[in-house]
């Protein structure tokens, strides 16, 4: 099964949510678009999907981030 691959990068003074190419959210804060695609993540998981959060770096770099979603 493929891994669901959620981006957090700021982009023109917004914080975006990204799966794959596709915009999922706009937010102000990095810690509300983290907590976004945390939701995202939780849900994929109660469905049977791998997934993973990136989060993009002051180098435009995406480093994986070590948050897990939070249990029922």
């Amino acid at each position: 099964m493929p891994i669901q691959e959620y981006s957090v990068c700021q982009q023109a003074g917004l914080w975006e949510v990204r799966l794959g190419d596709r915009l999922l959210s706009g937010q102000l804060t990095q810690r509300a678009a983290l907590n976004v695609a945390e939701n995202l993540a939780r849900a994929g998981s109660l469905r049977g999907e791998r997934w993973k959060i990136l989060i993009g770096d002051d180098d435009d770099d995406l480093v994986e981030s070590r948050i897990r979603p939070r249990s029922r």
